[in-house]
This record gives structure tokens, C-alpha cells and sequence, in this order.
């Protein structure tokens, strides 16, 4: 199992190998943590299957293919992305739905700013961050907060989910408004929970890449992500499975 990175052009920076068992998953950044333990549940299982991965934002994920970055799986945070893949032909037509999510305040454990809602978001005494809005989590935190009526005037931008929760997580940040699974999925930090009527839902698909130059394996792989071992993993991290949809 590896995460391999790119560079700055979006390119490996590691050669691929030639294990002809071998798949690339280009993923979402928000499924770090439950991808990681589902390429080692599936290698476990695909004794002949190595799995390495890159994360970012799926906008970014799309760019890269749209450059030419080899891959064999892709798997988005928004439905939206996986449809301009296919409207590029970059991925095969069918796509599945494996997961989703919902938005939370993200915030450290003793939080200090002592926020509680959504319109604490909006003191311009707090440090907020937000995604950048053209990658998905920026694009659903910008939703919520019209849905809620809440204007942050001066928001941190975060590159991806990642980033967003890393700077709560060392201080430099009250609070993020993103998935409620990146507070589960760091000891520092807890999610408080945005009322139904003024959160999100996002639907996580994958698909093939139509380029794959292990297709098996990657067929493979996007069908075991709706199986149980994948999806007790997928619940533990907090995302709600797909039955549930």
C-alpha cells in the first residue's frame, strides 16, 4: 500500500512499476484516512493486488487527468466532478455511488472561541476556514452558510479538506466548516453537529479510469467499495453508507 505524490504539474513523482497487479486511486482528499485501511483490506484479499494512492481536491484530481496523469480509479466528493470526467471521456461511463457525507463545525476539543452554531461562524472576531470555492468542500460550505444565512467576511481559504482541518487542529484557526468526518478522524478535534434543514449531503461516486492499464483490478476495486468490509470501514470514519441514500 503507498501514497504517491505528485508534483506540482501533477505528475508522479515515483514511477509506476511494473507490477502488473498494480492500481493507481486518485481520491478525494476527505477519504485519506478509509481508503488507506480499504487498499489494505483489498490487498489482503487480492493477494496479486498492490494499491497505491493520491489524494487532493477532486477539482485538482480532474485537472490532472484532464493532463494526462495516469491513474486506474478515481473517486470524487461531489457527483459534479465525476460528471465532467465523463463528459471528457475520462473515465468509463459508469460511475458508482459509495458513500456520503454531511458538513459539520469542525473545531479542537477545548474549543476556545466557544462556538456552537452556525451564526458564530459569522463574528468577524473568529479565524474560519473555509475551502477555496472552486474545489467541492468549498462549493457545500458556501451552500450551507446561504441555506443558514450566515456571511463570513473574511474566510481562510484551504486548498482541500485536508489542509482545512490541519489548521484548526495546530491552532492557527477557530473553526472549519467541512465534512463532519474530519473531526472523527483526528483525536484533536470534535465536529459540532448543523441542523438538517441547513446542511448538505455529498455523494461520493467512482469510477474506472478509461486509460487504466489494469481495468480488472480497478473493476475490482470500485465493486468492493459497496461491500461490507469496505463499507463497515467507510462507516467507522463517518461517512453514511450508500444503503442510506
Amino acid at each position: 500500500l503507498t501514497v504517491t505524490p505528485l508534483n506540482a504539474n501533477g505528475v508522479e513523482t515515483q514511477p509506476r512499476g511494473g507490477n502488473l497487479g498494480e492500481i493507481m486511486i486518485l481520491a478525494a482528499s476527505s477519504l485519506n484516512d478509509s481508503f488507506t485501511k480499504i487498499g489494505e483490506k483489498f490487498e489482503s484479499e487480492h493477494n496479486d493486488v498492490k494499491v497505491k494512492f493520491s489524494f487532493g481536491a477532486s477539482s485538482q484530481i480532474r485537472q490532472q487527468l484532464e493532463g494526462g496523469v495516469g491513474g486506474d480509479v478515481v473517486a470524487t466528493a461531489d457527483t459534479k466532478t465525476m460528471a465532467l470526467l465523463n463528459q471528457s471521456s475520462l473515465v468509463t461511463k459508469k460511475s458508482t455511488i459509495f458513500a456520503k457525507n454531511t458538513f459539520a463545525i469542525v473545531v479542537q476539543n477545548r474549543n476556545p472561541s466557544k462556538i456552537k452554531t452556525l451564526a458564530d461562524l459569522g463574528n468577524d472576531k473568529q479565524k474560519i476556514v473555509l475551502c477555496a470555492p472552486g474545489v467541492p468542500c468549498g462549493v457545500y460550505a458556501n451552500q450551507v452558510l446561504r441555506q443558514a444565512k450566515v456571511s463570513i467576511s473574511h474566510p481562510i481559504l484551504a486548498s482541500d479538506a485536508a489542509s482545512a482541518v490541519s489548521l484548526v487542529a495546530l491552532g492557527e484557526a477557530d473553526a472549519a466548516l467541512i465534512y463532519r468526518t474530519e473531526a472523527i478522524s483526528n483525536s484533536r478535534l470534535k465536529g459540532i453537529e448543523i441542523p438538517k434543514s441547513e446542511n448538505i449531503t455529498a455523494q461520493y461516486p467512482a469510477a474506472v479510469i478509461k486509460n487504466s492499464s489494469n481495468k480488472t483490478a480497478a473493476r475490482e476495486f470500485v465493486k468492493f467499495l459497496n461491500e461490507p468490509k469496505a463499507q463497515k470501514i467507510l462507516s467507522k470514519y463517518g461517512f453514511l453508507p450508500k444503503a442510506k441514500l
